[in-house]
């Protein structure tokens, strides 16, 4: 997203003759760290976002095996169901 606006600053360094003719390195350099920054900052949220949203993905899918082995195991107990039948159903 934001990498579109690196182009005119890496346009600004890789021209460096012109840069330092102007002498408007440090001018260059803060440009490019704010834009650097700005990057930083949505990457760090959107690895935020990801990790967040596969560990709830992941806690629904072990809770329902959970929920899948609790019941079976109930059928067992209660209601004599066999063994092998419970996991050919869970599974």
């Amino acid at each position: 997203m934001h990498y579109f606006w690196y182009l005119g600053i890496f346009h600004d360094i890789l021209i460096f003759n012109q840069v330092a003719s102007f002498t408007s390195e440090e001018k260059a350099i803060e440009k490019y760290n704010d834009k650097l920054r700005i990057s930083y900052i949505t990457t760090v949220e959107q690895g935020l976002a990801l990790g967040f949203g596969m560990g709830i993905l992941l806690l629904i899918i072990f809770s329902t095996y959970a929920l899948a082995m609790w019941y079976g195991s109930k059928l067992i107990i209660e209601k004599g169901y066999d063994g092998g039948i419970v996991l050919n159903i869970i599974i």
